[in-house]
């Protein structure tokens, strides 16, 4: 559980702007503090302190440098003033927020401007002291984080100024502003209507994605009757290979033999014009011979 431990002021309405002053300085009790005194004593400049540390809100009225300590009664021409918060958080981890403002004097009128406010804290892994320094920006927006409290509530709420305590009986339309700013309906009403904006694109994009996983699913089917007729073609492919090896390997042997076949007629026709050769040969002499009988003949049948 958030608490606040203590507060220093110095140098807001009629507390003392001395910096080496340690008597501004309020320590809170646990579970309640009460804080009595009398008319002007600075109780409610502790409440408007508190709500400035946390949310960075000046109270109402506080315009021309009436929130600080007046330069006149301080005679300076300047006076700055600092609030510093130590505080714990959900966490239980000890914070401390300082603020600073600064008020001139100048020939006619008073001006007022803030300076850098810093957010310290401990490192709860390392223990490294570390600072948000920031000109109040992320510092409005932290310390409410840290405290486990809207901004809302602190300044309406918890912290809310005496002369806004009557803010219930405003008109409806502030008043509706004030509960929706309190219970976060406005932001609540945003992330509704984000939500429905988000469930609505994704729905688009849900049907779109069913849309593509239909395509898909026809893609797929194409690929695998693809992948099919692949698979048979490549077997019939495969067939036809083995067959026109077959026929090849048939072919090969029937021309193989008729080759020898060939060969033997062809050795057979050698030995034929051989033999027609030898016969011839012998039908020469034959017919020499013939011849030169015949002419013996013819020479006894003469004598």
């Amino acid at each position: 559980m958030s608490k606040i431990e203590k507060l220093l002021i110095r140098g807001i309405r009629s507390f003392n702007p001395d910096v080496y002053s340690e008597d501004n300085v309020i320590t809170f009790l646990t579970p309640l503090t009460l804080i009595v005194g009398p008319n002007g004593s600075g109780k409610t400049t502790i409440i408007e302190c508190l709500k400035y540390a946390t949310t960075g809100d000046l109270p109402p009225n506080s315009k021309g440098g009436a929130f600080i300590h007046d330069p006149k009664i301080a005679n300076e021409t300047e006076v700055k003033a600092q609030i510093k918060l130590k505080f714990s958080n959900l966490s239980g981890n000890q914070l401390v927020a300082t603020r600073s403002i600064q008020s001139t004097q100048k020939k006619n009128s008073i001006t007022q401007k803030t300076l850098e406010s810093v957010l310290m804290y401990k490192d709860p892994k390392t223990g490294d002291q570390k600072s948000i320094s920031s000109r109040c920006a992320e510092l409005d927006t932290e310390i409410p984080y840290q405290l486990g409290v809207s901004k809302a509530i602190l300044e309406n709420v918890i912290f809310c100024h005496q002369e806004d305590s009557n803010w219930p009986l405003s008109e409806p339309s502030i008043l509706k502003k004030k509960f929706d700013d309190i219970f976060a309906s406005t932001k609540y009403t945003k992330v509704i209507d984000n939500i429905k904006n988000l469930r609505k694109e994704q729905l688009i994009n849900i049907k779109l994605e069913n849309q593509k996983i239909g395509f898909l699913e026809k893609d797929k089917f194409k690929a695998e009757s693809l992948r099919t007729a692949q698979t048979v073609a490549k077997e019939k492919v495969q067939q036809i290979k083995e067959r026109l090896s077959d026929l090849e390997r048939n072919e090969i042997d029937e021309i193989s033999e008729e080759i020898g076949n060939i060969e033997e007629k062809l050795k057979e026709v050698d030995k034929l014009e051989d033999l027609l050769k030898h016969n011839n040969y012998e039908k020469s002499i034959a017919d020499k011979e013939i011849k030169e009988l015949s002419a013996n003949i013819k020479i006894l049948n003469g004598t």
